[in-house]
């Protein structure tokens, strides 16, 4: 019992090294529109992690790809003027409700996976890692921005 302990917070304190070099708070509603899709795989990595450690060095190189193309989608929406990064609404803090929506989801989401097979989920997950389309990501936050706009707009 005292063994199973033990690497249960040795698991906890790695996952807390691991998501303390990115910061994935959500704070304002940019961050919502441009972290989700990092914060949403955690529940994943994790599970992954935890039932396929055999894995994780590949698990972490195509996380870290695709985290890399996803900035760099977010960057190439702000480079190209599509986003109203300067709207002062983009920075407005996220609802307290909102936040613990998110954490009720995440936990919802690690819950759902214990049911399933790690040996076939993991492989698939780290395949759907590597060939992360950026393109596709930058067209959906150009969008989330402008819905954002949409709704921001006063009414007349």
């Amino acid at each position: 019992m005292k063994i199973k302990k033990g690497i249960f917070i040795l698991f906890l304190g790695m996952n807390t090294v691991v998501h303390a070099q990115e910061d994935l708070s959500v704070n304002s509603n940019r961050d919502v529109i441009e972290k989700m899709p990092l914060i949403s795989l955690q529940p994943m990595l994790d599970f992954c992690r935890d039932r396929q450690p055999q894995m994780n060095t590949e698990l972490d190189q195509a996380y870290q790809a695709a985290k890399l193309k996803l900035i760099a989608a977010v960057q190439a929406v702000r480079f190209n003027g599509v986003e109203p990064l300067k709207a002062k609404d983009v920075d407005q803090p996220v609802d307290a409700q909102f936040k613990q929506q998110v954490q009720s989801m995440l936990e919802g989401m690690s819950r759902s996976l214990q049911s399933v097979n790690a040996t076939t989920f993991c492989p698939a997950f780290i395949e759907k890692l590597d060939h992360f389309d950026q393109a596709q990501f930058q067209r959906t936050v150009e969008l989330q921005y402008q819905k954002y706009l949409e709704q921001a707009q006063p009414k007349e």
